[in-house]
């Protein structure tokens, strides 16, 4: 049992190490024997739990598939906030949560999707699915629940939650980069929150 709980525990730190170097210096000028160092391993153990450096990579990529849905408030939630919250109160709930419910791992397994996106096909698939296909159709069903109870005014939810998702995808690289210090974090927060306020003054009744 321990020793079961030892490999589970290794399989994670290669996880979170690769993620951590592939985001930072990129795929390609990463090897298999950094990561290993990097974990502390020889890069013989390292094969006992990742047949390649390919195969951490598709792990990784899986992963963020996997954790994407719990970075939103799921639609009994959102149910919920519609009966107390105005449409602004419900937009900076959502930007909250997802700063609250992040991970360094996802958020570095993002900034790969995106630096990798421009050569590997299956990271084309997953920014697509998960970056822009799946949020737009989250806030497309939010707006249209809200456009319903009269709460607002809109003539597209579809396009508006894509233009909107667009510009959040945009602001989320900036506040990446302000966690890792090369911008000011409160600056970036303070943007994305008067996003909101502007697509929802377009949005007002």
């Amino acid at each position: 049992m321990a020793k079961r709980k030892k490999g589970i525990e290794t399989t994670k730190q290669i996880l979170e190490e690769s993620a951590k170097l592939f985001a930072n210096k990129g795929y390609d000028s990463v090897s298999v024997h950094e990561i290993a160092d990097n974990v502390g391993i020889k890069e013989s153990s390292l094969y006992n739990h990742f047949s390649s450096k390919k195969s951490i990579l598709d792990t990784l990529l899986q992963m963020f598939g996997q954790s994407s849905g719990e970075m939103r408030p799921q639609e009994e939630e959102l149910d919920k906030l519609l009966l107390i919250m105005q449409p602004e109160e419900i937009f900076k709930y959502i930007l909250f949560y997802f700063g609250n419910h992040g991970s360094t791992l996802v958020e570095n397994i993002a900034m790969i999707i995106n630096n990798e996106k421009y050569r590997n096909p299956q990271a084309v698939e997953i920014y697509y699915k998960y970056v822009v296909n799946e949020p737009s159709s989250y806030y497309e069903k939010l707006i249209t629940k809200m456009k319903e109870k009269k709460m607002i005014k809109c003539d597209d939810p579809r396009l508006f939650a894509e233009q909107y998702n667009y510009i959040s995808i945009s602001l989320t690289k900036e506040y990446f980069m302000a966690k890792n210090g090369l911008t000011d974090v409160h600056e970036v927060v303070k943007y994305m929150v008067k996003t909101i306020n502007f697509f929802c003054g377009l949005m007002r009744i």
